[in-house]
């Protein structure tokens, strides 16, 4: 049986003006996310993870433990390119009502394909929670090409998925066609997501649902069903939005839409800052189109 199969929301980290992490903020979301979303993944790439002390971590986890509700799990990211230094983060947090682990592929010391198959390895050793790979190289530099993706699905049993975020279709079909029939393959890319799940793609680790979460948990549920022209709709509603934060940035971008939608406050901590007055503006106005446009497909969204 697949995991991790729909809709997963890679949710910002509030902050409050002091730099502290805005729980209420969090609230706040999980109002619109709870019993929507399929999984809820803490501290990713959009969570700003690289700026998350070990301790607030665990508070974190605590806190979604503690409020996630209905069908909605909780995935936490933990990765790195210190393999030593991520296990023994791994055996400092309780995995108690836990689902999964978003593990980035290491970064910056550039790993060899053999290097990268050795790191999971290691830590789907460690982990008492199956992991989900992120391969993502235009922030890592190195791209898991298809055969150690394939090795890692067929090999580690504890391996259970991987978020692609790449746009290479050829990569992606590569996998689709030889992985395990119970290996999960996520789009890690909003505006890829339909054209992923339609090539037989299980879901989306999603940034704009963090904003619209019913209306791309619909769009989601609709292309796995095969619904293809229904999905469009919610597809085409959101694409300028999507284009709009690609441009600006993750996670300036979407935590500026959430300002807007008076969700949380935009604050950030160092080296990320807000985005510019103009891209704000726009911003706004793309946020008032967007839901423009879904209100005329379905008003229950709002």
């Amino acid at each position: 049986m697949k995991q991790f199969r729909g809709l997963g929301v890679a949710i910002v980290t509030p902050f409050k003006a002091d730099g502290s992490i805005d729980y209420h903020s969090w609230e706040k979301m999980l109002k619109t996310v709870n019993d929507v979303a399929d999984y809820v993944v803490l501290f990713g790439t959009t969570g700003e993870s690289p700026v998350i002390a070990l301790d607030e971590k665990k508070d974190s986890i605590n806190f979604f433990r503690e409020n996630l509700t209905g069908k909605t799990k909780l995935v936490v990211g933990i990765g790195g390119n210190d393999t030593k230094k991520l296990i023994k983060e791994i055996e400092q947090i309780d995995f108690a009502g836990i689902s999964g682990v978003l593990s980035v592929c290491p970064y910056y010391n550039k790993p060899s394909q053999e290097g990268i198959f050795q790191h999971y390895k290691a830590i789907a050793e460690a982990s008492p929670a199956p992991i989900i790979v992120y391969n993502v190289p235009g922030r890592t530099v190195i791209n898991i090409e298809a055969h150690t993706t394939l090795r890692i699905a067929n090999e580690l049993k504890n391996v259970v998925a991987l978020k692609e975020a790449t746009n290479n279709l050829d990569q992606l079909m590569d996998i689709l066609d030889e992985c395990p029939d119970d290996f999960t393959v996520l789009s890690g890319d909003d505006a890829l997501a339909l054209s992923f799940i339609s090539m037989g793609a299980d879901g989306v680790i999603s940034v704009i649902a963090n904003a619209f979460p019913r209306a791309f948990a619909k769009m989601t549920s609709f292309a796995l069903q095969g619904n293809i022209e229904e999905a469009r709709k919610y597809h085409y509603a959101l694409l300028p939005l999507m284009h709009a934060l690609l441009k600006m940035g993750n996670p300036a971008g979407i935590k500026a839409v959430l300002t807007i939608m008076g969700r949380i406050n935009e604050y950030f901590r160092l080296p990320l800052v807000p985005i510019s007055s103009d891209n704000y503006k726009i911003l706004e106005k793309e946020v008032e189109n967007t839901i423009k446009k879904l209100s005329k497909i379905d008003s229950d969204l709002f």
